[in-house]
C-alpha cells in the first residue's frame, strides 16, 4: 500500500483530478502484482475511419485518453488488459505516450501483437491488448490468439508474464465475447467459451499453468457459456470476494458481465479481486467507458514453485494418473493443474 500511495503522488498534475473524479480503489490484500482489465468502449486513434467512437474530434479523443490515463495512474496496476481498442498499433502507443508523460518517465510499454486491421486478412476493427509497467513485470513469450476463428483472433488474446523480483510467471487471457444483441448471441458466446477452453489447452500458447481469464464476456453467471468455463476448472474470483459484484448497468439493472476467472493454482495466488466502479458510479462527463474496471491482486509463488508447460510441438505423450492429466517427455512427468484437454 505504501508503494501505491507514494508512487501515485509522483504524477502531481493528475492527483487532484483523480481524487475528484474516481471512487476509491478497492483493497486487494498484500498483492505484489495488480492486474486491471477494462472494456474501453471503442477507443480509437483513427476515429474518422469508424462509426464506433463516441467522439469525432482530436479534442474528444484526447479527453477520453486523459480520463483513461487518470484511471490507470490511480489504479496502481502493473498490467492493463484492455478490449474494444482499435486494432492498430498506434492506439495503445498513443495511450502509453500520454501515460508516460503524465508520470514523467518511460515507465510503461504496450505489448506488440502484430495486429493491424489495415493489413489483416479478416475484418475486425477492434482488439484486446496489453500495457505493462516495465519495472515490475515483463512479457514472457508472445501475445497470441487463443482461437483460430478469424473474427475473434483480435479479441481473444493471451500473454504470459514474469514478475521481475521473483521470476514467477502466470498466463493472462483477455477476452471480448459476442455482444448481448439477441437470444441467438447466447449460443455464440458458448462458442466463444468453447474456443477459449480449447485454446487454453495448448501449452505452446499458454506458456504457464497458472491461468487468469479476464475480459468483457458479455454474460452473467447463469448463462451456458459461464458453465463451459466453470466446468473446465475455472472459478469466478470477483464473486469469491464480493457476492454482489457488478460491472455494468443496463436500464437500471446491475449486471456482472466483466469477469475474472482463475484455475485452481492461479486462485491460490490471488489476494483480492474487485470491480472498481470507475464508470457506473460517476457522472457521464467523467466516464471513459460504459464498463467498470476489474482488478485482481496477485502474490505469485504462494502455491509453491510453478511448473512451466512444455511446447506441444515437442515429442511427448499424455497419460491420466490418479485422475490428473500429465505430459511425459524424456522420462520427465509434467503436471498440468486445473486444465482439461
Amino acid at each position: 500500500m505504501k508503494r501505491f500511495l507514494v508512487w501515485i503522488c509522483v504524477a502531481t498534475a493528475f492527483c487532484a483530478q483523480v481524487a475528484a473524479q474516481l471512487p476509491t480503489r478497492p483493497e486487494l490484500g498484500n498483492a505484489r502484482v495488480v492486474v486491471l482489465a477494462n472494456n474501453l468502449e471503442n477507443f480509437y486513434y483513427n476515429y474518422a475511419e469508424s462509426s464506433r467512437p463516441s467522439y469525432n474530434t482530436d479534442a474528444g479523443r484526447e479527453a477520453k485518453a486523459n480520463k483513461i490515463v487518470q484511471m490507470m495512474i490511480a489504479s496502481g496496476a502493473d498490467i492493463f488488459a484492455f478490449c474494444e481498442v482499435e486494432a492498430k498499433p498506434i492506439t495503445l502507443q498513443y495511450l502509453v505516450e500520454k501515460l508516460n508523460t503524465a508520470v514523467g518517465g518511460d515507465d510503461y510499454a504496450a505489448v506488440e501483437d502484430g495486429i493491424n486491421v489495415a493489413t489483416d486478412a479478416y475484418d475486425n476493427a477492434i482488439k484486446s491488448g496489453f500495457v505493462y509497467r516495465k519495472a515490475t513485470v515483463e512479457p514472457y513469450g508472445n501475445d497470441v490468439a487463443t482461437t483460430n476463428v478469424a473474427y475473434y483472433k483480435n479479441t481473444m488474446r493471451i500473454q504470459a508474464w514474469t514478475e521481475l523480483t521473483t521470476g514467477e510467471r502466470f498466463a493472462l487471457s483477455m477476452n471480448h465475447f459476442k455482444a448481448m444483441s439477441d437470444d441467438a448471441s447466447k449460443s455464440k458466446r458458448v462458442d466463444n467459451a468453447t474456443w477459449l477452453m480449447n485454446g487454453l489447452s495448448n501449452s505452446s500458447k499458454v506458456k504457464d499453468p497458472d491461468i487468469l481469464i479476464m475480459g468483457d464476456l458479455n454474460a452473467q453467471m447463469d448463462e451456458d457459456c459461464m458453465t463451459v468455463i466453470q466446468s473446465n476448472g475455472y472459478a469466478e474470483q470477483l464473486l469469491r470476494f464480493d457476492a454482489n459484484a457488478y460491472s455494468y448497468v443496463y436500464y437500471g439493472e446491475h449486471e456482472l458481465i466483466d469477469h475474472a476467472f482463475a484455475n485452481s493454482t492461479m486462485a491460490e495466488q490471488i489476494t483480492g479481486a474487485a470491480v472498481w466502479h470507475t464508470n457506473t458510479s460517476t457522472y457521464y462527463n467523467n466516464r471513459y467507458s460504459d464498463h467498470d474496471a476489474v482488478l485482481v491482486g496477485l502474490r505469485l509463488g504462494t502455491q509453491g514453485a510453478a511448473v512451466e508447460m512444455i511446447e506441444i510441438a515437442e515429442p511427448a505423450r499424455k497419460e491420466v494418473r490418479n485422475g490428473q492429466i500429465v505430459i511425459i517427455r524424456g522420462g520427465v512427468v509434467y503436471t498440468i493443474t486445473g486444465q482439461r484437454f
